[in-house]
């Protein structure tokens, strides 16, 4: 029962960050430090509340397993440098990259959660590049 407490709670953080980040979104040419802040603050709530319902233990390992290596380098690496780039150096570049990367990588693992949500993703994303194969001039 406290596991699942621990996730609410930490759902409605997240949901609460989110919330936040794309309340910013409009402001994001201007000011991206506050949507970076709040969207990097809400993945960190999803990855702790599943982290909470599995037991963080076991969430640590699988993260470091081989299979979410990659996943966890370049999700938490992304965080780390959206932090960095917005908070301290101040770069739009640098923090509008890292947010992209950011959001790819939280997709990607929140959708690898889900029955054929890899599969199901890659296909979408396979349709999606061919089409702009075929709209684009290039």
């Amino acid at each position: 029962m406290q596991r699942w407490i621990g996730f609410a709670g930490c759902a409605i953080l997240a949901l609460f960050c989110f919330m936040m980040a794309f309340m910013a979104l409009p402001m994001m040419i201007v000011s991206p430090q506050k949507f970076a802040t709040a969207f990097s603050l809400g993945g960190l709530a999803v990855i702790a509340g599943i982290a909470l319902l599995r037991g963080p233990r076991a969430h640590t390992m699988h993260l470091l397993s081989r299979d979410r290596l990659l996943f966890t380098l370049s999700y938490f690496g992304s965080v780390f440098f959206t932090l960095f780039f917005s908070a301290i150096m101040h770069t739009y570049v640098g923090t509008l990259l890292c947010v992209i990367v950011q959001i790819v990588a939280l997709v990607w693992y929140v959708v690898s959660y889900l029955p054929g949500g890899v599969d199901g993703l890659q296909s979408t994303t396979r349709n999606l590049f061919g089409t702009a194969r075929t709209l684009l001039p290039f």
